[in-house]
């Protein structure tokens, strides 16, 4: 008996989740000597003991795994397909080479987003009578979107390009076989594929948008923060992929990764401004009072987050009539049997 199922065995999915476990590893790694044997371990570990330090870092190691994982799967996809292969001769090379350029990579990406942070917090000292005179009352908030902002864009784009290279590395040293059985590019494909982007905007919006209101509210305990950055984004996940396959038809025809990853996209943004909308109409609709009773009340917060899984579930729906009209309609005709 195999030790994955069949459809785990492929060999997109061992360097997917080789990809996404050696990243994971070497995350939880470099965290573990930043607080234990740094220079500044224990000022670390006074902010890792916070809760709205230790919920971000969390939801950001399991982000950048699921990310690498992602685009080494649609990579190794991609590349077998143009190859017209159904696997390798030596995919367990394959898969050591892998791991090789990644962590050569992780310990470079490290080095150059540090490098990078310290430039720009360099840049932003030697300016700080500029900022302080020209930006007023917002010189805090702009402050933090200058320093915050350009090291996650470019932690995110480094991750993306990080897997893609090792997994064209890796391709280099083993020769395709299969002949022209090229591995199928399923509905399901698709709809994971659109979940995962849909879970990663919602992450990396949470956190960029969390580090924004903490300057600004209150502090809250560790449950409310798990809620947050841990347990709003599984279920996310789970109901956009069950939405999306249930919406996304089963003849795919030419449509091809790029659309997946644009369904989730356009899934996740058309839920924010159904959400903002449907927020405005509320808080027109409530008065002070109501307001604070139900920023208060445990019903009032599961109400919301129902609502708002609806509207990403709407937005999943959505989005596969807009990207796969025509299949949908065939599909629509098939069962009606008039195909």
């Amino acid at each position: 008996m195999p030790l994955l199922p069949h459809r785990f065995a492929s060999l997109p999915w061992r360097l997917a989740i080789a990809s996404a476990c050696l990243q994971l590893i070497y995350a939880i790694v470099l965290q573990a000597y930043v607080v234990l044997a740094s220079p500044m371990a224990d000022r670390m570990r006074d902010m890792y003991a916070r809760p709205e330090m230790l919920a971000p870092t969390v939801a950001q190691i399991i982000a950048g795994a699921l990310l690498g994982g992602l685009v080494a799967w649609c990579t190794a996809h991609r590349w077998l397909n143009r190859q017209g292969a159904a696997g390798v001769d030596r995919p367990g090379k394959m898969v050591a080479v892998l791991l090789a350029v990644l962590l050569v990579y992780c310990v470079l990406n490290s080095a150059a987003l540090a490098l990078l942070q310290h430039g720009v917090f360099s840049l932003m000292t030697h300016h700080r009578e500029w900022l302080d005179e020209n930006l007023g009352f917002y010189r805090t908030t702009t402050r933090v979107l200058l320093l915050g902002l350009p090291l996650k864009l470019a932690g995110i784009l480094l991750s993306i390009l990080g897997s893609w290279l090792a997994v064209r590395v890796a391709a280099w040293s083993v020769t395709p076989t299969g002949g022209t059985s090229a591995p199928p590019y399923l509905a399901r494909h698709a709809a994971w594929i659109a979940g995962i982007t849909l879970l990663l905007w919602q992450v990396h919006v949470s956190l960029s948008l969390g580090a924004f209101l903490q300057m600004h509210t209150l502090s809250a305990d560790l449950v409310q923060y798990a809620f947050g950055y841990w347990v709003l984004p599984a279920v996310a996940l789970a109901a956009a992929v069950l939405a999306c396959r249930k919406a996304v038809p089963q003849a795919l025809g030419p449509a091809g990764i790029g659309r997946a990853v644009a369904h989730g996209t356009f899934a996740f943004w058309v839920a924010q401004v159904l959400g903002i909308g449907l927020a405005i109409l509320a808080l027109r609709a409530m008065s002070w009072e109501q307001l604070a009773r139900a920023s208060s009340s445990t019903s009032a917060s599961v109400f919301s987050l129902a609502v708002y899984i609806a509207l990403l579930a709407l937005g999943c729906v959505i989005g596969a009539r807009l990207f796969y009209r025509r299949h949908v309609e065939r599909d629509t005709l098939h069962n009606a049997g008039r195909v």
